[in-house]
């Protein structure tokens, strides 16, 4: 049984519980019930009834859905997650089903029942939680495919409808005149006037509308992984910036008298390379704590790692842990048919991203090659439109091409098309290389120089990516930019920027996580040699080799 103040001390450090006093916690404290599920031990059923909330003490929780028939393997949630919240209010049916992920993962849960006594004395709890519903419920609806394995979107939300009411005013108050015009259109009967007001009534009504979808375009995301900001204006560009858990140094809240009334503000997080501003974001105090208590949590969980790592390291220089056992014998692999040296290099010819071994290279969109040797191909068609012209022209009287002709003709047909290998084999040699150190950006001149920039994937502090231009949106190509200390990496035009980009964060936290693990490991095997030479000159002192035991430590 957990004392109420371990009760009250846990709930403190969780979003949910953000502004209730130290009465109000109390009163929650005492209405959670405890419950105790071991590895595969079901929490829930889906399509069951939805009637608690429940929040993980200790352990872990994994869940499933039934897709199309299939069951399929969804996120884990740890210690300080919660699910069930949407139970509390709304009840309907569990939409997964929730398994035990650790053996002794211990629940707090809050019934129905509970949490409808604890609105009469904390009334705040109500608001918490409907913010975390609407964030999850939209969540839902855009249904991120870009999410990492085991990434949780906690908060999610668009800009407040206060800034949305502030971009449509001006085109509210444009509507005056515009109506003023088809009055005077009615009144003299004036066909000048009437195409005037119906084309400014639909310019405006336009305008406003773009604006209005605009504003519903960009969202601000918080994860148990990073916080997110995407930006698109429609028909010019979109973006995602972003900042791990790890990178953030601290979260501030700026809000003014409206922002106080309506509950909105800006939330600051504040990183190595600089800010990054959730600027008009709804229940900004909620989204802060949320950053913050995640931002904690990660420390935590780097720290544990490092106690249990060191606690194995130990084990193993005094013997103590089992023999790994050796994995079975590969089978040696038939060896395959050699691909024709042709069809290998036309099945990659215009591939904008390759990936060998744990090399990902990425070369721009293919668009740019298209564009650029338009001219020379319309200049080849154009040539041979004169050959075939030549019998019809005038001056001509249906004779054959001359051979001077058709010299010119053959030469600028072979000037041309050169033209274009180049304008292929410039494509081809800008490329972008992510491996599992490092990024590359090689930018090579057909038969001319090589400029060649690397920069360690663990030295990347941000990232960023934007599509712009109606051609970028619709063909789906943009630059993702990478920011390394005070040098910015470019991969320009490249396609589909927000795998790229992805791309880039997983292949940075796994060098980071290697560079840690490999520096951790070296410090704990030479702290856990000292410790274990400790124990072997202890029990030669006890078995009387060298002389009495030294007096114990402490």
């Amino acid at each position: 049984m957990i004392e109420t103040a371990a009760r009250i001390e846990f709930l403190k450090k969780s979003h949910l519980f953000l502004g209730l006093s130290e009465a109000e916690l109390t009163a929650v404290a005492s209405e959670l019930e405890e419950k105790f599920v071991d590895v595969d031990e079901q929490v829930f059923q889906e399509e069951a009834p939805a009637e608690y909330l429940a929040i993980i003490y200790k352990g872990k929780v994994g869940f499933t859905q039934i897709v199309k028939g299939k069951t399929i393997k969804m996120h884990a949630m740890v210690k300080g997650d919660y699910f069930g919240e949407q139970g509390l209010v709304h009840g309907n049916v569990r939409d997964r089903t929730a398994t035990g992920a650790e053996n002794g993962t211990l629940l707090l849960i809050l019934s129905r029942k509970s949490y409808n006594r604890l609105l009469k004395t904390a009334p705040s709890l109500r608001h918490n939680i409907e913010v975390m519903i609407s964030s999850r419920q939209l969540a839902l609806q855009l249904n991120y495919a870009w999410l990492n394995e085991n990434e949780i979107i906690f908060f999610l939300a668009r800009k407040h409808r206060f800034l949305l009411v502030q971009t449509l005013i001006l085109p509210v108050v444009l509507l005056a005149p515009v109506f003023g015009l088809l009055v005077l259109a009615f009144m003299f009967e004036s066909a000048t006037f009437g195409l005037l007001g119906g084309f400014s009534l639909v310019a405006v009504l336009a305008w406003g509308a773009w604006r209005g979808l605009d504003w519903g375009n960009d969202y601000y995301i918080v994860t148990n992984q990073r916080v997110i900001w995407l930006e698109k204006v429609i028909a010019f560009y979109d973006s995602r910036t972003e900042a791990g858990m790890g990178t953030i140094l601290s979260v501030t809240t700026d809000t003014d008298l409206y922002g106080r009334m309506f509950d909105y503000g800006t939330v600051v997080v504040r990183t190595y390379t600089g800010q990054i501003r959730l600027r008009y974001i709804r229940h900004p105090k909620q989204a802060a704590a949320l950053i913050e208590e995640l931002l904690n949590r990660t420390k935590e969980e780097g720290k544990r790692a490092t106690e249990e790592s060191m606690k194995q390291a130990i084990r193993a220089k005094l013997g103590l842990n089992k023999p790994p056992i050796p994995p079975a014998p590969a089978k040696p692999a038939k060896p395959g048919k050699k691909p024709n040296p042709f069809e290998a290099w036309w099945k990659n010819a215009f591939r904008m991203r390759s990936e060998d071994g744990n090399i990902i290279t990425y070369r721009k969109h293919i668009f740019g090659f298209f564009r650029d040797a338009f001219p020379f191909a319309f200049g080849i068609l154009a040539l041979c439109g004169m050959v075939i012209a030549w019998p019809y022209l005038p001056l001509t009287q249906g004779g054959g091409v001359p051979l001077w002709f058709g010299t010119i003709i053959v030469t600028g047909v072979l000037v041309l098309f050169g033209r274009i290998i180049y304008e292929y084999l410039d494509w081809e040699n800008d490329i972008y290389q992510v491996t599992p150190d490092q990024i590359i950006d090689i930018s090579r001149k057909p038969f001319g120089t090589e400029d060649r920039r690397v920069a360690l994937l663990e030295n990347i502090l941000s990232t960023e990516y934007k599509r712009s231009g109606l051609i970028g949106i619709l063909l789906n190509f943009g630059t993702v930019y990478v920011m390394v200390g005070t040098e910015a990496y470019n991969f320009e035009d490249v396609a589909d920027p927000p795998s790229v980009q992805q791309d880039i964060i997983r292949r940075q936290m796994g060098s980071k996580q290697k560079k840690t693990d490999a520096t951790a490991t070296a410090e704990q095997n030479r702290m856990a040699e000292w410790l274990a030479m400790y124990h072997r000159t202890l029990d030669d002192y006890n078995q009387g080799k060298d002389g009495p035991p030294p007096p114990k430590p402490g």
